[in-house]
């Protein structure tokens, strides 16, 4: 049981990680489209 217990925690943690790593660029390559939209239209 102890042996299961360790193999999940970094599993865990490992995955959590990718996680919010994915959910963070998503949120930050959204904000970045939509500067890039507004100043096309501010600058053409």
């Amino acid at each position: 049981m102890i042996n299961v217990f360790l193999a999940i925690v970094p599993l865990g943690f490992a995955t959590g990680a990718l996680v919010w790593t994915m959910t963070t660029g998503a949120r930050e390559q959204r904000r970045s489209d939509e500067w890039a939209a507004k100043w096309m239209r501010d600058n053409t």
